[in-house]
């Protein structure tokens, strides 16, 4: 055999033998496949050491702290953004709310009957109050500060056997405190015409719709106003053209009418007979 055979024969060994190596797989050891606990993790069971406890909490504060300065500065932002929304759209609204009280003003008897058709504004007049209210020329709630803080209600009277006052205003805001407190007009009543000694000497009418002028604590005058501001102010038009079958119909709201009997109808052919 020629040296150059004997060194092909050898270097196809030494080939299989790599290929045969390659191929086989050694088991490792249990301890190596086990990972290591990360140091930052513990075991359920084993001390935290209090050094260890203090660094990451002085760490989340610092974390909080930065969170909450970026959340306070957003909200000032959000705040000077409604602000400025609040004070454009305002302005936009006052045109329009003007122009409808002139409107108003040239259909006698407007508010008294939009006052009257509310399905829950109704139940706090008697007849007396309906007879002033057909006085009221002009109504207007004006938005105390651009942040909604209070609201002023002022009923524009035209001249009445009631009372000589023109404008009856009742306000309510926020006190030093932060709780609502309301102040109102003093009702300057005719001789015999002052309806709240009037509706208390007759059982047969109900209270004066006027006692809410002097009213400040009760939760049925918190609730005459709610009414007005967010019901009757936003769109008068739609309670005084309320018809009072319309009205009977939004007070049964909720209550089930009752079931209709399916009508038989007779068959072709068929005689009904009594």
């Amino acid at each position: 055999m020629s040296g150059r055979s004997r060194g092909r024969k050898s270097s196809r060994a030494k080939s299989r033998g790599k290929g045969r190596a390659k191929g086989r797989v050694r088991a490792a050891p249990d301890d190596a496949l086990r990972d290591p606990d990360p140091p930052q993790f513990q075991r359920l069971g084993e001390d935290i050491p209090a050094a260890q406890v203090q660094a990451g909490a002085e760490g989340s504060m610092d974390t909080l702290e930065n969170v909450q300065l970026k959340l306070e500065t957003m909200n000032a932002q959000a705040d000077r953004a409604y602000l400025r929304l609040s004070r454009k759209f305002g302005q936009l609204r006052l045109h329009h709310l003007e122009r409808r009280n002139l409107l108003i003003q040239n259909i006698p008897g407007f508010w008294g009957q939009a006052f009257q058709n509310h399905p829950q504004l109704s139940s706090f007049l008697n007849n007396q109050d309906k007879e002033v209210l057909s006085y009221l020329n002009s109504l207007e709630v004006e938005e105390l500060g651009l942040a909604r803080l209070g609201y002023k209600i002022k009923f524009y009277f035209g001249r009445n056997p009631y009372f000589q006052n023109k404008v009856l205003i009742k306000e309510y805001g926020c006190g030093p405190s932060g709780q609502v407190v309301s102040r109102s007009t003093p009702i300057q009543w005719l001789p015999g015409h002052d309806l709240q000694s009037l509706s208390q000497g007759n059982p047969e009418n109900n209270r004066s719709f006027f006692g809410w002028f002097s009213n400040h604590s009760s939760i049925e005058s918190d609730k005459i106003v709610e009414i007005i501001n967010e019901e009757l102010w936003p769109n008068p038009l739609q309670y005084y053209l309320m018809s009072e079958g319309a009205r009977g119909e939004k007070g049964k709201e909720g209550r089930p009418g009752p079931a209709k009997q399916p009508v038989e109808t007779p068959e072709p052919g068929v005689n009904q007979s009594n």
